[in-house]
């Protein structure tokens, strides 16, 4: 059995922050993402995202679990009621889920995608 452990203490290497959502709007959200890596069955992958404040489209098609470090927002679904999150929160998004994000504060969080 292969374990995926993410080191909560290790230094972590960001990659490059990418602008999310409309560059129209302001604040311009800006995500990037550190120990991304292939889960050991090849049936998804984890890691740790940050984005700052801003508002912006879900962009991942897959089914995503994530577990909220720091930050607050919404997450709301098209056609559906807001759902607010803050440190400590987990978040389970079923395959094609679309909506919005909208980040009150800066958000660090872990996640697993699911093919």
């Amino acid at each position: 059995m292969s374990i995926v452990h993410i080191a909560a203490t290790a230094p972590l290497t960001f990659g490059e922050a990418v602008t999310l959502g409309n560059t129209q709007q302001e604040p311009l959200a800006k995500a990037r993402t550190a120990a991304h890596q292939p889960l050991p069955d090849a049936r998804g992958a984890t890691g740790i995202w940050e984005c700052s404040p801003g508002s912006f489209r879900r962009q991942v098609a897959q089914a995503e679990y994530s577990y909220i470090v720091s930050g607050a927002g919404t997450f709301t679904p098209d056609n559906g009621e807001p759902v607010a999150f803050a440190a400590g929160d987990a978040l389970y998004f079923p395959a094609n889920t679309h909506g919005t994000w909208t980040l009150q504060e800066s958000v660090r969080k872990t996640y697993v995608i699911l093919e």
